[in-house]
């Protein structure tokens, strides 16, 4: 199998689980038809070797492998019920906080990919669970197999014949067990790939969350210097006005008057600077 094979089956644990089964139920309908014609199969035939206690001991445990394979599903699909909980909560509760985030358009692309994709393979783990959990055995005796062994006379006969029907229900329940492993292992995968998906997430929840908050604060600095600078031009600017205003109080006193009132303005202004300033840092704390 080529590495890309490979990558393609774990990304998407549903193609290997549909291709390997594919294959299965190939070999179950050949099997199927060759009991149907009463061909003879090797494994069918080590039974008839068998006590009849041996062989209903091994019937006991391939159905005990059943129920082993829906208790794996019923944990996956609790894990799974959970998962979907946590994000239609948290998803919620970050809808709130949006105005916090930092978005562009590949953080935000990357943000619904990998939302989507957990939602995917989430469905896809619930999916394959309910399959399992919903299988029956589907190679039980039948009435028609008991009449049938019924009007067997010799006890010879009805035993091996009791024996290879015992034998034909392990070889054909042997197949579903696999057809139904490979569903909790595609399950599994399925979950254990949401699980990624939702830990990235969340990591990139978290990187939206610390660049929000350096441009914020990048920002904030960035205003506190422009600020800074208008003050220091500002007081340049009226240091410049009383000396001018020194300069010409006695001679003239129009532009005297003039001058003053342009100072009061650059000092209202200044005011309102100041002011800005603390509110922002009231606003901090």
């Amino acid at each position: 199998m080529g590495w890309e094979k490979k990558l393609l089956y774990v990304v998407l644990p549903l193609v290997e689980c549909n291709s390997a089964n594919r294959d299965v139920t190939k070999q179950q309908k050949i099997t199927w038809g060759k009991i149907q014609q009463r061909e003879s199969l090797s494994d069918v035939q080590k039974f008839t070797s068998m006590e009849e206690d041996n062989a209903k001991y091994l019937i006991d445990g391939i159905r005990d492998n059943i129920d082993s394979l829906q208790d794996k599903a019923k944990v996956t699909a609790v894990a799974v019920t959970l998962a979907f909980s946590m994000v239609g909560g948290i998803s919620g509760y970050l809808l709130n906080l949006k105005e916090k985030f930092y978005a562009n358009e590949i953080l935000t692309g990357a943000l619904i990919f990998f939302v989507i994709s957990s939602c995917f393979y989430l469905i896809n783990a619930g999916y394959f669970s309910l399959i399992t959990l919903n299988s029956r055995p589907k190679y039980d005796f039948n009435p028609d197999d008991f009449e049938y062994l019924g009007q067997i006379q010799s006890d010879d006969k009805k035993k091996e014949e009791k024996l290879t029907m015992l034998g034909e229900q392990h070889k054909m329940t042997t197949f579903q067990n696999t057809i139904l492993n490979n569903y909790v292992d595609c399950s599994n995968n399925n979950l254990r790939n949401a699980l990624i998906s939702l830990g990235i997430f969340f990591s990139l929840i978290c990187l939206s969350f610390l660049l929000a908050e350096k441009i914020q604060e990048d920002t904030q600095s960035k205003a506190v210097t422009e600020q800074s600078q208008m003050m220091k031009d500002i007081k340049a600017e009226i240091q410049t006005l009383k000396q001018e205003l020194e300069s010409i109080k006695s001679s003239n006193e129009y532009e005297y008057q003039k001058l003053n009132s342009s100072i009061a303005e650059q000092n209202v202004l200044l005011d309102e600077i100041l002011k800005d300033d603390t509110e922002q840092e009231n606003n901090k704390r």
